[in-house]
């Protein structure tokens, strides 16, 4: 069986499209991790607000939820699934490594930053936001690549 028969890659556009969102989700990690607490304060206090207002019961129903590790999650889900596009089917788990690669280097560089202060929990959460866009993009990929081999399956018995 040949890779363009168990896999779909990406089209040139959807390609740099995925590029351009990965980028994108690059760019807000890394303003929002590495710039000072001074100027990521306006947008932490939005959120903040946000999730004690819409999500508390939920927040409150599970353990260890609280606003920063939900932050430092969903700050990498977008980064996740977007490299895991770029990645494929074969190569999608590679995402996960690269969040966390990433968070890790976030808090190494935190440690120069005036006002910010490293925190390895911060790895945690960043990581496991990573490994759920990842995780979702690998379980979307392999039921496309299931309900292609169905789809062929079918063609050739001729029903």
């Amino acid at each position: 069986m040949t890779a363009s028969a168990t896999s779909a890659p990406l089209t040139p556009a959807s390609r740099l499209w995925t590029a351009v969102a990965a980028l994108s989700a690059l760019g807000v990690v890394s303003a929002l991790t590495l710039a000072p607490r001074s100027v990521v304060a306006p947008a932490r206090a939005l959120f903040e607000r946000v999730t004690d207002a819409a999500a508390a019961p939920l927040l409150d129903a599970l353990p260890y939820a609280d606003p920063d590790r939900v932050l430092n999650t969903l700050l990498f889900i977008p980064l996740g699934a977007t490299l895991a596009l770029l990645l494929g089917r074969r190569s999608w788990p590679l995402a996960i490594v690269a969040g966390f690669a990433l968070s890790a280097a976030v808090e190494y560089a935190q440690a120069t930053i005036p006002g910010r202060v490293p925190d390895p929990d911060d790895v945690v959460w960043n990581t496991t936001g990573a490994a759920a866009g990842a995780v979702a993009v690998g379980i979307l990929l392999l039921g496309a690549a299931l309900a292609r081999g169905i789809a062929r399956a079918v063609r050739r018995s001729g029903a």
